[in-house]
């Protein structure tokens, strides 16, 4: 077997070599101290119309809310969480610019409608916070590890490469998008690129 620094050097050859590497750019430069509230309140309806979705799905959904506006959502709840949001983003950046620790502002991230435990991750990445999201994929990946823990999982990748914790994250699921059966984690095999998972 190759070893953790081998593997997730492999998954983001990988992934560079399918075209993804502007995604990784982007997580690497992206920093809460540059997000506008207007930024941070499209992060969230994203995040939000992903909920349960896969990737491409929310992608078009997303499209959708921009082109024809929030009444093009059919998700009775998710629609009222984004008009709430469409109200009151200015104030939810407001208070989290407020708190002082990150766990502080992720609790207050899972306090907004429709963010969750798992969610909430989602969103502080997404928004330049330095963390990874517990996702079904990634907690399979770093049980298979050895690691309970996602968040540690990653750290641990980060302080061997030097890549964060949230271009860790999201070089291991896009792999993950890539190649749903995993075969190139668990069996060497460089596997074929396809479709799936539910997140950006």
């Amino acid at each position: 077997m190759c070893s953790i620094e081998d593997f997730y050097n492999r998954c983001k050859k990988h992934i560079i070599k399918e075209g993804f590497e502007h995604e990784i750019e982007s997580v690497s430069k992206q920093s809460f101290e540059e997000i506008w509230p207007v930024d941070f309140l499209h992060h969230y309806i994203y995040v939000v119309l992903n909920t349960g979705m896969k990737n491409q799905a929310a992608k078009k959904m997303y499209k959708d809310f921009l082109d024809k506006g929030v009444n093009s959502i059919n998700h009775e709840g998710k629609r009222k969480a984004i008009k709430e949001a469409i109200n009151k983003y200015e104030d939810w950046y407001n208070t989290l610019l407020e708190k002082d620790t990150l766990s502080q502002k992720l609790e207050f991230l899972e306090e907004l409608p429709w963010i969750g435990e798992s969610t909430k991750y989602h969103l502080a990445r997404n928004i330049g916070f330095n963390v990874a999201k517990p996702d079904r994929h990634l907690k399979r990946i770093a049980e298979h590890w050895g690691e309970n823990d996602v968040q540690t999982f990653c750290e641990k990748i980060s302080n061997l490469t030097g890549d964060s914790i949230a271009e860790v994250d999201l070089i291991i699921w896009r792999y993950c998008n890539l190649n749903p059966n995993n075969k190139f984690i668990y069996e060497g095999d460089s596997g074929g690129a396809s479709d799936g998972d539910k997140r950006i």
